[in-house]
């Protein structure tokens, strides 16, 4: 299902970008663009949108122009950049409505086909599409004008600064994830929300159908390792179409055993298929209760590092499709059951290889840089980034805001936390949600709390294990609260501790080292630390998981598994160890 498109050779990122939406019939966009900065802001006014003349510079899509891999490899701060790029719609495309997918274009986007306004997009973590039937000539020019200002907006990691440094990182503008077409019916599917209900042994599938769908029906054929389990089908006039699918035998997904299911949905009329997509699911459940979070029902101990989303040579963007699946089997291989995917909205590629191998994650959003006077703003693109990633079995707990200091006190920050976790619960309510990661806690499913000051396990039995003991709440706890809210006996998760050093390791880039927080002579010190660390973690039974920080080095952070470029500091092996040998105390 990962798919092909039969491009040129030696095309970047050649696979279909997305599995868990994926047509046959499909025309991969990425490769050398036309390319020009607009540094005075002049585009439109000379008719750059019109394509009567070739941009002189070029760049190589889906990589940020900041990048290495772009050919650019331009770092100063340009906020508005312009691509453009020419296509033929294929010969057997005739007669077909085409659709055009952008995966993410950071901050805002104009696009033009053929001089003729497509539309616009703000949001640089969500993907948008247009139909460009009506507008299609033999020959195409296609046009983008991405403005990124250097404003109040979500950019996550992003340092806005002309020279990153600390725990910001390179900037990045523009195209950053694959651009594509695809050919569909008159009637097409536009949408698909799949729930997996494991307590009934059945799946609910909705799907939006776009066009014209009197006389239409939609069916759904589930299948396991390549077998027909199930199939449904409905009228699909209205263009919304609700199926409950039931299962003959439920095969449970979880990182240990991550069985996945394929679907295939179509648009019928008659006999005649006229749209189909191809997608999968897992049978999952995730629940918090008694202090607990479960898995399918069962209690399950976290344990995670996190992951930043950064590539020395990409940026946010990969260099390859492997890449990504080598950061997934590296999380695996330290015996991690889990990451947060920090201050980004991943590649969906990256969620298919943790459906596909078997990793939780926890779905972040790159909140940074945005006030929280501005949440309806920020609230539109989260909103499209939970229905984005809705379907990935592995996406286990929604963050929407990491570490709002200025919610500790003051009532309209606070209502914001409290607002957007409100709605993120109601789009999906099959998920915990935690308001904001680390402090400032409002109303929360899990309580998680950043601690870095604690470096030992002697640290951890003092300040935590030793206050419970004594009838008393750890100060640590306290102190992770918004004023004027309480602990009300969530599931207590250590989501970033660490950040350890180990000599003689440096940035690999140009970057000043972030201050360090505790520096080792060796791996063998770094092993016998976290041993330390970890096993008075786990042994505190109010505790129900951990993220250690953080799985690779990026850009002046040093503190990872892994280089920046993912070579191992530690033998993993020792760290997977560690996770088996030590077990979490009942609650």
């Amino acid at each position: 299902m990962a798919g092909s498109s039969g491009n040129e050779s030696g095309l970047p990122r050649p696979e279909h970008p997305r599995p868990d939406f994926f047509r046959r019939e499909w025309l991969n966009l990425n490769g050398w663009w036309g390319f020009r900065f607009d540094d005075y802001n002049l585009g439109m006014r000379e008719g750059w949108h019109l394509g009567r003349e070739e941009f002189d510079g070029r760049i190589r899509v889906p990589f940020p122009f900041q990048s290495k891999l772009s050919g650019v490899h331009d770092e100063g701060i340009h906020e508005v950049v312009w691509y453009r790029r020419r296509f033929s719609i294929p010969e057997e495309w005739k007669g077909r409505r085409v659709l055009l997918h952008f995966g993410a274009v950071d901050y805002e986007a104009k696009v033009w086909l053929n001089g003729h306004l497509l539309g616009s997009n703000v949001g640089g973590y969500v993907p948008f599409t247009f139909d460009i039937t009506a507008l299609m000539e033999p020959e195409n020019i296609l046009t983008l004008r991405v403005y990124d200002p250097n404003g109040e907006q979500p950019r996550g990691k992003q340092d806005p600064r002309p020279h990153p440094h600390g725990v910001l990182y390179t900037r990045i503008t523009g195209i950053w994830q694959t651009v594509w077409l695809e050919a569909v019916g008159e009637s097409y599917i536009s949408s698909i929300r799949v729930v997996p209900n494991v307590d009934d042994g059945r799946v609910s599938v909705n799907v939006r159908i776009m066009g014209e769908t009197e006389g239409c029906a939609l069916s759904a054929s589930v299948y396991f390792a390549g077998i027909v389990e199930a199939e449904a089908e409905k009228p699909a006039e209205g263009g919304e179409v609700h199926l409950e699918v039931p299962l003959s035998e439920v095969k449970l997904w979880s990182p240990d055993v991550p069985d996945l299911y394929d679907i295939r949905l179509r648009v019928l009329r008659g006999d005649e298929a006229i749209d189909e997509v191809e997608s999968y699911f897992g049978m999952r459940k995730v629940s918090v209760e008694g202090g607990r979070f479960l898995l399918n029902n069962e209690p399950y101990y976290l344990k995670m590092a996190l992951d930043q989303g950064y590539y020395p040579d990409g940026l946010y963007t990969a260099p390859t499709d492997s890449d990504l699946k080598r950061d997934v089997e590296a999380a695996k291989r330290l015996g991690l059951n889990g990451v947060r995917k920090h201050q980004i909205a991943p590649d969906p590629r990256y969620l298919y290889w943790c459906d596909k191998i078997g990793l939780l994650v926890w779905g972040e959003m790159g909140d940074w840089g945005m006030p929280l006077n501005r949440f309806e703003a920020f609230w539109e693109e989260w909103r499209r980034v939970v229905e984005r990633d809705f379907n990935h079995p592995s996406v286990v707990v929604w963050v929407p805001f990491n570490e709002r200091n200025e919610a500790r006190r003051g009532q309209e920050n606070q209502r914001a936390l409290v607002e957007v976790y409100r709605r993120t619960k109601d789009l999906d309510p099959t998920r915990p949600v935690v308001d904001t990661s680390g402090y400032s806690h409002t109303e929360t499913d899990i309580l998680d709390i950043h601690n870095y000051r604690w470096k030992s396990g002697r640290d951890w039995r003092n300040g935590w294990s030793k206050p419970w003991r004594e009838g008393k709440t750890p100060r640590v706890l306290l102190d992770s609260l918004a004023e004027g809210f309480e602990y009300k006996g969530q599931p207590i998760v250590i989501s970033e501790f660490g950040g350890w050093e180990i000599e003689p390791y440096k940035p690999i880039v140009d970057r000043p080292i972030e201050p360090r927080r505790l520096t080792l002579k060796d791996e063998y010190e770094f092993i016998s630390r976290y041993r330390d660390v970890v096993g008075a973690i786990m042994e505190e039974g109010s505790i129900c998981g951990f993220c250690y920080t953080q799985l690779y080095d990026v850009e002046g952070e040093v503190n990872g598994f892994l280089t920046y470029d993912r070579k191992w500091k530690v033998r993993p092996e020792a760290i997977a160890e560690i996770h088996a040998r030590l077990h979490a105390k009942p609650a």
